[in-house]
């Protein structure tokens, strides 16, 4: 039991070291922002398209049930992913520049590894977990290492953004990959089988079944509405107009995976067993209010007591609209279901994040934006009657 409690930690602090938000992250948010001179909408069309993989992991979850890799379900693609990952890296960290086709190549692709992990990281908790009773433990061990690996990440990172260069943060990067091959090598247990758990064409249709669904349309909808809040880049406007420094950005990347460790406390003691009105109705308001804390601030005490309010209230949105899209999940396809509720998810913050940052290249303050996202986000209360009517009643 130990080796999977442990097991589950590393892989999502591997997840957070690598590629989200990554250990070389802010170093590449400087360089293309500085070196290669990209506008914020410009930046948020590079996350976007580097986070891509992250919205089709329905795909990913669909192979991995399907496919066996070498007889294994889990060992063997974590290793492809892993090394696939390290070897990515390797690559960037030998260049001599970095022009930004090749940037945007190798992001796509290290996300890409990243996002497969993370869907095997998910199955080996529920199939791990579920027989022995254990899946809330196991899930709670992986916001701890997301959180561990979160706050460690983004502060050295701020200090390789400060002090080194972009080559080094991808040497740095290296490491936890390897250290993840070795121990899934050694450590994981794991027997071999001769089929996946589902055929490909049973997958395919579950996830065709989900997409198709009414009820998931309609909320599917909400979600989106409710998630293209038009948010630029923050730092942009706090590197342009605030002059933080990176090492300071590591310093409150560190305070907002804080502000996310309490959020996630606050909902599982208080709002996890609420009903679902209630629930739809707090992702509006801690939405809104994520977006209305980041209009406060103006220097840098007030910057970290803005990112531990909005990333505490983000993930409490988050965590209710996740609760209740779980309980509406039709029987039988409640992986793929959800797969596709995170996808929705993932896309709406990019659509939100390049139209933010389209905004702020013509002018508009960053305050005023917060402001305005803040009233967007209210206006999911007209939809909540919508939403309501298309949740399903709670087991």
């Amino acid at each position: 039991m130990s080796q999977i409690l442990a097991l589950t930690v590393l892989f999502y602090f591997i997840q957070t070291y690598v590629s989200n938000p990554g250990i070389s992250s802010l170093a590449l948010s400087i360089y293309l922002k500085e070196a290669l001179g990209l506008s914020a909408r410009e930046s948020a069309n590079f996350v976007g398209i580097a986070f891509l993989p992250w919205m089709i992991k329905p795909i990913f979850g669909a192979i991995a049930d399907s496919f066996p890799l070498l007889g294994y379900q889990f060992k063997s693609y974590f290793i492809v992913c892993y090394g696939l990952a390290t070897g990515f890296f390797l690559f960037l960290a030998t260049l001599k520049s970095y022009p930004l086709p090749v940037l945007t190549v190798g992001a796509v692709s290290i996300s890409a590894c990243i996002a497969f992990s993370d869907v095997l990281a998910d199955k080996f908790m529920i199939e791990v977990g579920k027989p022995i009773g254990k899946t809330g433990l196991l899930q709670a061990l992986q916001w701890t290492g997301m959180g561990l690996g979160g706050v460690i990440t983004s502060y050295l990172g701020g200090q390789i953004a400060q002090y080194q260069t972009l080559s080094f943060a991808f040497w740095v990067s290296i490491i936890f990959p390897l250290l993840g091959i070795v121990v899934v090598l050694v450590w994981m247990p794991e027997k071999k089988v001769k089929s996946g758990t589902v055929s490909m064409r049973k997958s395919f249709h579950s996830l065709w079944v989900a997409l198709r669904s009414p009820s998931f349309l309609a909320i599917a909808s909400f979600v989106f509405l409710l998630g293209i809040k038009p948010l630029p880049p923050l730092l942009y406007y706090q590197r342009d107009v605030l002059r933080f420094s990176e090492e300071f950005f590591g310093v409150l990347g560190a305070f907002g995976f804080l502000g996310m460790g309490l959020g996630v406390i606050a909902f599982g003691i208080w709002f996890r067993q609420c009903q679902q009105k209630i629930l739809l109705k707090l992702a509006v308001v801690a939405g809104a209010l994520s977006a209305i804390s980041l209009a406060s601030i103006f220097d840098q005490n007030s910057a970290i007591l803005a990112q531990i309010l909005s990333n505490c209230a983000a993930i409490i949105a988050f965590l209710s609209l996740s609760e209740a899209f779980v309980r509406s999940c039709p029987d039988r396809i409640e992986g793929t279901f959800y797969a596709c509720f995170v996808s929705v998810v993932n896309f709406a913050a990019m659509i939100g994040a390049i139209a933010g940052g389209w905004l702020y290249d013509r002018g508009f303050p960053f305050p005023l934006l917060a402001i305005g996202a803040a009233l967007y986000g209210t206006l999911g209360w007209l939809f909540l009657p919508i939403a309501n009517g298309n949740f399903t009643s709670d087991r």
